[in-house]
C-alpha cells in the first residue's frame, strides 16, 4: 500500500515539483553531506530551489576526505540516506527505484538515463560547472552511496566524467556487489 501512495506522489511530482520540495531535498542532502564530512551544516531549506542548489554546490567544494576511513564514512552516510529513502517509499521494483533516482537527481540539476543495476549516462550536470575533477570524484562517493542505498547495494564505477572533458558522465552500478550488500543490510 505504501509503495502505491509513493508511486502516485512521484507521478505527481514528476509533472510539477514545487520549489520548496526541491529546497527541502537539498537540505536533506546537505545534512547528509555535512554528517559524512564531519562538518557543521548550513540551513538552506528556506532558500529558493536555485539558491539552495548554489549554496549546496558552494558548500561541497570545500569537502574533501583525508583518509580511506573518511571515504568510507562519506559512502556510508550517503548509503544510509539512500536506504532510508528506499524504506520510506517501499519501492521494491527496479523500475520504480530508477524513476525515483532520476527524479531526485533532476531536482539537483543532474539529468540521467539508463538502468540500475547497469549503466547510467549523465547527460548534463549542474555541478560540472562548479567542481574540479578531484571534487567530482569526491562527491561521487555521495552518488554511489545514495544510489546503492536506494537500489539495495552495488558499486558505482565512473568511466567518463564531464569534469574531465568528456561530453557526458558514464557510470555502471554492478549487480554482483549489490547482492552481497543486500545480504549485509538484511
Amino acid at each position: 500500500m505504501r509503495s502505491k501512495v509513493f508511486k502516485a506522489l512521484l507521478t505527481a511530482l514528476e509533472i510539477k515539483t514545487p520549489g520548496w520540495v526541491k529546497s527541502a531535498e537539498i537540505q536533506i542532502l546537505l545534512n547528509a553531506t555535512a554528517a559524512a564530512f564531519d562538518q557543521p551544516g548550513k540551513m538552506v531549506w528556506y532558500y529558493s530551489d536555485e539558491k539552495a542548489l548554489k549554496a549546496y554546490a558552494d558548500y561541497t567544494t570545500n569537502c574533501e576526505p583525508e583518509s580511506a576511513a573518511d571515504r568510507r564514512r562519506v559512502y556510508q552516510s550517503a548509503y544510509d540516506l539512500g536506504r532510508k529513502i528506499r524504506r520510506i517509499t517501499g519501492f521494491s521494483e527496479a523500475a520504480d527505484r530508477e524513476r525515483l533516482i532520476s527524479y531526485l537527481y533532476s531536482n539537483i540539476g543532474i539529468e540521467m538515463t539508463g538502468h540500475l543495476p547497469g549503466e547510467i549516462i549523465i547527460l548534463s550536470c549542474y555541478f560540472s560547472r562548479v567542481y574540479s575533477p578531484k571534487q567530482c570524484r569526491t562527491m561521487s562517493l555521495m552518488d554511489w552511496g545514495i544510489i546503492a542505498g536506494i537500489c539495495g547495494g552495488g558499486k558505482l564505477v565512473f568511466t567518463e566524467r564531464i569534469t574531465q572533458g568528456c561530453g557526458r558522465c558514464r557510470a555502471h552500478l554492478t549487480e554482483k556487489e549489490r547482492k552481497s550488500d543486500e545480504r549485509r543490510s538484511e
